[in-house]
């Protein structure tokens, strides 16, 4: 289990609960479980309720015991490196996924869209995603516009889903703009234990060009979490969506409705955040 695995839940519960829900991350050990409100950008706190042995600040009154039992509430912010992206999904009449049967084995598809012929380039470094070929198959391809050195790259990430899943999710294209480096200011309020950072980065930068063999490694890692997923029953990751559809817009999992697309850019967004980061 990774620290962030519980980030593309709680970013795409974020979109509809007004920044009231919680994140605990209790596996960085700081003084005390690291609670935030809303997404943390890829941002790790330090101060004397962060997380120790990331900050080199000088001690505060905050970090002797005594003295901090005597205050009544405090608050403080840093500005930490955190991470921003931009991502866009429609559905789309037509994917570049295609199915096939696994020689000799009918419980299994192999799923794979050619780039080249759509215009792209390669991104994932494999031949195809072996996936159980069951009633609800979610699958996943991903390309990448063809490198020119004039600027950067866009990346292109797609679903597909079989049979029943066709109905509600059906084909949806997204564009990623490239994960950069960014500054969020994080705030920590004693009277509530949570952290929280602004939504709005400071500043970002392009990143360099070893960055984007980081964000390619990220997206292989997203279709390997939705390969990973898929269950005899149904897709995990699929169904998590499915439960916030009703839980949250009271749509019924088998209506296509654009507002579904808001939970599948927050879930990616999410996903390629927690690859990046660990």
């Amino acid at each position: 289990m990774t620290p962030f695995d519980e980030y593309p839940s709680v970013q795409i519960q974020w979109l509809f609960s007004n920044n009231s829900e919680s994140r605990i991350l209790g596996q960085f050990g700081a003084n005390s479980s690291l609670r935030f409100l809303g997404p943390t950008h890829g941002a790790l706190p330090i101060g004397p309720n962060g997380i120790r042995g990331l900050g080199a600040l000088q001690r505060s009154p905050l970090s002797d015991a005594g003295q901090n039992a005597a205050i009544l509430s405090y608050n403080y912010t840093f500005d930490h490196q955190g991470l921003t992206s931009n991502i866009s999904c429609m559905f789309d009449p037509e994917s570049p996924i295609e199915f096939s049967a696994m020689p000799n084995n009918t419980l299994f598809l192999e799923a794979k869209a050619p780039c080249n012929d759509i215009g792209l380039a390669d991104v994932l470094l494999k031949e195809n995603y072996p996936t159980l070929n069951t009633s609800h198959t979610l699958t996943f391809w991903a390309c990448k516009s063809i490198p020119t050195g004039e600027q950067d790259p866009s990346y292109y990430v797609y679903l597909r889903g079989s049979q029943d899943y066709e109905a509600g999710i059906g084909n949806i294209s997204c564009t990623v703009s490239p994960i950069q480096p960014a500054i969020f200011p994080v705030t920590y309020q004693s009277r509530t234990g949570f952290f929280s950072t602004e939504p709005v980065p400071i500043t970002s930068s392009p990143p360099a060009n070893i960055f984007f063999g980081v964000i390619e490694r990220a997206i292989s890692g997203l279709g390997d979490v939705i390969q990973q997923s898929q269950t005899i029953r149904n897709n995990l990751v699929a169904a998590s969506i499915e439960d916030l559809e009703c839980q949250a817009l009271g749509l019924s999992p088998y209506e296509r409705n654009e507002q579904k697309l808001l939970l599948y850019e927050a879930m990616i967004r999410g996903i390629l955040v927690d690859q990046v980061c660990t």
